[in-house]
């Protein structure tokens, strides 16, 4: 059982810096968890990629990419937790380690279920990590 973030999911689906290794996670035996808000967040990393500066998505790629994404949850590669059953925890969390509340329900998460966190954000890594020794960052992402 391992909690990823969307940081981590989102390179299922967007080819960069530690895709190879966020697929093999997702490929590998472990369970993966997530709060539900993950779903909304990797279809906005999707979406955002039409607006990049340096080689955008395509419109009709990036809608392809949130339709494979949303299939992904549909055969559950990711189960969903209710954000509803994390915010009070993700809420003293963001207080504490004075970081975004979006990111403390993923660790809110990986609390809860006494399981590692594995996230492609490299700030939110090292913001977490005295706190929750259990955070590990992707394996080929050394920046966000």
């Amino acid at each position: 059982m391992i909690v990823i973030d969307a940081n981590v999911a989102a390179k299922w689906l967007l080819p960069e810096p530690g895709s190879q290794e966020a697929v093999t996670l997702q490929e590998g035996p472990e369970q993966l968890f997530g709060p539900d808000l993950i779903r909304v967040e990797v279809a906005a990393a999707i979406t955002r990629r039409v607006r990049a500066k340096d080689k955008p998505l395509p419109p009709r790629e990036a809608i392809d990419r949130c339709v494979q994404w949303f299939r992904l949850l549909d055969r559950a590669a990711v189960t969903l937790l209710p954000e509803s059953d994390l915010l009070d925890d993700a809420i003293q969390l963001s207080v504490k380690l004075r970081h975004g509340l979006q990111d403390c329900l993923y660790l809110a998460a990986a609390m809860r279920l006494d399981a590692p966190l594995i996230t492609a954000d490299t700030p939110f890594h090292d913001r977490a990590a005295p706190f929750y020794p259990r955070i590990a960052l992707l394996p080929g992402c050394s920046a966000n």
